[in-house]
């Protein structure tokens, strides 16, 4: 595996205690979305069905897509961004058919970045929750905080999920580019479905944005 010399996103967040500016969080959440893109459409060879045979799948949904599992390379001037840990991946094609995954009524994954659709039909989980993921992750690497108030300790994270939706960015931070934060915020609706189906519409939309900053 190579080498990711600047750590992960929550490790740099960590050591600046202040979110990054757009310049800095815009490159890294537009690589994470061509991985996505990659991901989600990669066939996905020698997987166990069932019945004990063996498939082809297509596109892996990561599931857990977070700060911590972006991973950063520093080469010369230029910052390299990986998406790392599919340890809950799953082939989304023939969701429900493998013996290689979560199954049954499990969640699992991380509250503060995780869609509601993902929360209701963890099993067969799509695309889209990936990408909703990715917002959530420029949210936070633009604010220092997940898109949903999680401030209530006493509320159970999962049912917030559920009942809440994202806080508009301009609410957590003002100064947010409006063409930026009109596409921030429209991917993260989730209710009653998610907005950006695919990675390359959400990476289009934020390069559009751009050209308004």
């Amino acid at each position: 595996m190579d080498y990711c010399n600047q750590g992960s996103v929550a490790d740099i967040m960590n050591q600046r205690r202040r979110p990054l500016s757009v310049n800095e969080a815009l490159p890294i959440i537009l690589q994470v979305l061509d991985g996505l893109e990659y991901a989600h459409s990669a066939p996905i060879p020698n997987i166990k069905i069932a019945n004990g045979t063996y498939t082809t799948g297509k596109g892996l949904v990561h599931r857990d897509l977070k700060p911590a599992n972006i991973f950063l390379t520093q080469i010369g001037p230029n910052t390299i961004a990986r998406i790392g840990d599919f340890g809950i991946a799953k082939a989304f094609d023939i969701a429900g058919l493998s013996g290689l995954s979560m199954s049954g009524n499990m969640v699992a994954g991380t509250p503060y970045y995780m869609a509601r659709q993902q929360l209701i039909n963890f099993k067969y989980a799509k695309p889209e929750v990936d990408v909703w993921a990715a917002a959530a992750c420029l949210y936070y690497m633009l604010t220092l905080t997940s898109p949903r108030d999680f401030s209530d300790r006493s509320k159970d994270p999962f049912r917030l999920i559920l009942e809440s939706g994202a806080v508009p960015i301009r609410q957590r931070i003002p100064s947010i580019p409006k063409s930026l934060a009109e596409v921030i915020d429209h991917a993260l609706i989730d209710h009653p479905s998610i907005s950006f189906k695919k990675a390359v519409d959400l990476k289009q939309a934020l390069e559009n944005a751009l050209n308004y900053v």
